[in-house]
């Protein structure tokens, strides 16, 4: 049984974690150029692909964040924003492996300066934030 405390508390995680989205989502629309050569930097993709990722990604976290505020589409956008956390904490992991001195890119432009560790940690903790709403989801929210 779930107590009030519980579901207020999922709801506030539900809001704080739909915000961090909206908000990195808006950084990376605004600025789509430097957003498309952070995703350059991770020398993954190729360029076409890279190019629609930069236009595309940031609407798809401005929508999956604005959702988790919609009773019918949290469940879906919990289950993309999990998918996109495990696609950037590889995409982190192979550019901390392969040495590359970047910047993650993560909300827009930062200060070029890698922090490998603090941003897998944050973004792990993210991860594990939205487990823990997949996990707990229920028809009593």
């Amino acid at each position: 049984m779930e107590t009030k405390m519980m579901r207020w508390g999922k709801a506030a995680l539900r809001i704080a974690l739909g915000a961090l989205f909206v908000y990195a989502g808006m950084r990376k629309a605004l600025d789509p150029g430097a957003f498309l050569q952070s995703i350059e930097n991770y020398q993954i993709l190729p360029h076409a692909a890279a190019v629609s990722s930069a236009f595309f990604l940031p609407y798809l976290e401005i929508f999956c964040g604005t959702a988790l505020g919609f009773k019918r589409l949290q469940s879906g956008a919990l289950a993309i924003l999990g998918g996109l956390m495990c696609v950037f904490i590889a995409a982190l992991l192979a550019a901390w492996l392969r040495g590359l001195n970047i910047d993650c890119g993560c909300f827009g432009e930062g200060d070029g300066k890698p922090h490998y560790a603090l941003t897998l940690a944050r973004d792990l903790g993210i991860l594990a934030a939205l487990a823990f709403l997949i996990w707990r989801e229920d028809s009593e929210d």
